[in-house]
């Protein structure tokens, strides 16, 4: 009798990473019974630097970079990352192979009493390391004093219970798969928060040359999930972007036609452009680039210096 088919999966040891791996390699083994998955943990530099905002670092890819050594050295035979983590390019050698279908795409707005953002008093303190949300947030809330903040999930909301914010920002999709209760009413719409590239999207990456992982892997993956993360990060590696301004940018799928609305914006001046596309599915790569030439075009006329 031949032996199991064994596939090592690499993953970042935080909670909710590990968590969604967890799910994911569910997903994986219903679809491959007859495959065994082995999960190693990899931390991180974004991991282990607590003390920095995110836009402090120098380079881009601190949650992934790891894994993807593992990878590339043959500790892992795949790696599983949220999505929004991923850079536009990563190492040859490695291809992203699949995504299983998305989670809720937007953000929640917790604050200590329940209060939505329109009930909050004036001048509260919210907590957010994010450019894209703090753009969007001051746009909706001019009063907004914001704070950065850093930590998992757990720490965050510890946090605003001990005072030191009044409200914070956190995705919907960490929550409900860590399965955090949050009211419905705290869901802030994508049309007053656009979601971050790949929000709520787990992908799954190996090496492009290891076809049988490749086709034990694909079978997790959810057509219309790709089709709208293909056109987000299409529009993100055409402006370039990463987590140091605001950017963002949402696709759905329906039938044959994608939509996609996107945001770039400057956090000095908290100015931003918002532009949105209906195309035909086939054509969604393409047109989401060309969105990105055209909102760089009119960030340049308009002195949006989105990359400062």
């Amino acid at each position: 009798m031949s032996a199991k088919k064994k596939i090592r999966v690499a993953t970042r040891p935080s909670l909710l990473a590990y968590t969604q791996t967890m799910q994911t390699v569910e997903l994986l083994q219903k679809a491959n019974p007859d495959v065994e998955f082995e999960v190693i943990k990899f931390s991180t530099q974004g991991d282990r630097v607590l003390n920095r905002s995110l836009t402090e670092f120098g380079s881009t890819g601190l949650f992934v970079k790891e894994l993807e050594h593992a990878l590339l050295e043959g500790e892992a035979d795949i790696a599983i990352h949220s999505l929004k983590d991923v850079p536009s390019f990563h190492p040859e050698g490695l291809k992203l192979v699949a995504f299983p279908e998305r989670e809720d795409v937007r953000d929640v707005f917790l604050s200590r009493d329940g209060s939505t953002i329109d009930q909050m008093p004036e001048g509260y303190v919210l907590g957010t390391g994010s450019p894209r949300r703090r753009v969007q947030l001051a746009d909706l809330r001019p009063d907004t004093n914001f704070k950065e903040i850093r930590g998992n999930i757990d720490t965050r909301m510890q946090k605003l219970m001990d005072g030191e914010y009044d409200a914070i920002i956190l995705a919907a999709a960490g929550m409900n798969r860590l399965g955090k209760n949050f009211q419905e009413k705290l869901l802030l719409d994508v049309d007053q928060c656009i979601p971050a590239i790949g929000q709520g999207a787990i992908a799954i990456e190996c090496r492009d040359n290891d076809e049988e992982t490749i086709a034990i892997v694909e079978k997790v993956n959810h057509e219309p999930t790709m089709h709208a993360i293909l056109a987000e990060r299409a529009f993100m590696a055409e402006i370039e972007g990463g987590c140091k301004f605001p950017l963002a940018a949402h696709a759905v799928v329906c039938d044959d036609h994608l939509t996609m609305i996107a945001i770039v914006g400057d956090l000095k001046t908290n100015q931003f452009i918002v532009e949105q596309i209906e195309v035909a599915v086939k054509d969604s790569v393409e047109k989401s680039t060309e969105l990105a030439q055209q909102m760089k075009d009119t960030c340049k006329a308009k002195g949006i210096n989105f990359y400062l």
